[in-house]
């Protein structure tokens, strides 16, 4: 459970929300926006057909990720319009995770997307800022800010793809489709480096309980073949709860899902 001002969560929100799948991608298990907390920060992460974007903002709250669908997660974007400060839990009720958001009298439940598979963004992050120390990655970064990324806009607006290559201290050119070719003069840049201070936000998070080392987020199976997803590292004397993976989304305590399913295996993302 956290506090943050309404403000700074919609914003976190609106930074990531327009990345998703088209309506006629066959993509509809990945089509909601992912909110991932740990003790220093919430992450919000959007993924499209062609892009992955996280924002995040930091709170200190506990360890669990729970996929919202995209109406839901409007809903909630709309609720936090009229709120000041709120504040979010993470709670597991009538065998289902959800979220609650209240401020005084008022509250906002938003549930878990049961039909959303696990997006692996951690690794597919930490895969991109190794990508920057190989050779062939090397070269100068290609800087545009809001504004030229607007004015350069309409040279795709016949469907063309717009690209951007650096062209070192003399700028950047653009190129979109055959008929367009255009040079963006260079930016100075003092911002910080990429992933600098990412570290904790990229760490698997892992807890032993029983001698299983699970992970949050993960998927198991047991010997019934029923997956199950670990959504929150539980508090300390307390007992996980695991959640399976199918539309249902019944939540149980690890001890309920080991007398029966014996044993978990650690499944692939």
């Amino acid at each position: 459970m956290f506090t943050i001002k309404a403000r700074a969560l919609a914003a976190t929100l609106d930074r990531v929300a327009l990345h998703r799948f088209r309506p006629d991608d066959d993509a509809h298990d990945a089509d909601a926006l992912v909110l991932d907390c740990t003790p220093r920060h919430l992450h919000v992460v959007g993924c499209g057909d062609r892009t992955l974007a996280v924002a995040r903002t930091s709170v200190r709250g506990d360890v669990w990720t729970v996929p919202v669908g995209y109406d839901d997660a409007a809903a909630l974007r709309a609720w936090l319009e009229s709120s000041d400060c709120v504040t979010v839990e993470h709670v597991t009720r009538d065998g289902h995770q959800m979220l609650s958001l209240t401020e005084g009298v008022a509250q906002i439940t938003v549930p878990a997307a049961s039909h959303v598979g696990r997006l692996p963004w951690r690794a597919l992050l930490r895969l991109v800022l190794d990508a920057r120390k190989r050779p062939l990655a090397e070269g100068r970064p290609v800087q545009l800010s809001a504004d030229d990324l607007a004015l350069w806009g309409s040279a795709g607006a016949g469907g063309e793809a717009i690209e951007f290559r650096s062209l070192g201290p003399v700028g950047t050119l653009v190129t979109a489709g055959g008929d367009f070719l255009g040079l963006q003069t260079p930016h100075s840049w003092d911002g910080p480096t990429p992933g600098s201070g990412w570290a904790s936000s990229l760490r698997t998070r892992l807890f032993l309980f029983a001698g299983n080392l699970l992970e949050v987020g993960a998927r198991y199976g047991d010997i019934t073949g029923t997956a199950w997803v670990v959504p929150a590292r539980p508090g300390p004397g307390e007992e996980p709860t695991l959640v399976s993976a199918d539309c249902a989304a019944v939540a149980l305590p690890i001890s309920k899902v080991l007398a029966v399913g014996k044993f978990l295996i650690r499944l692939p993302d």
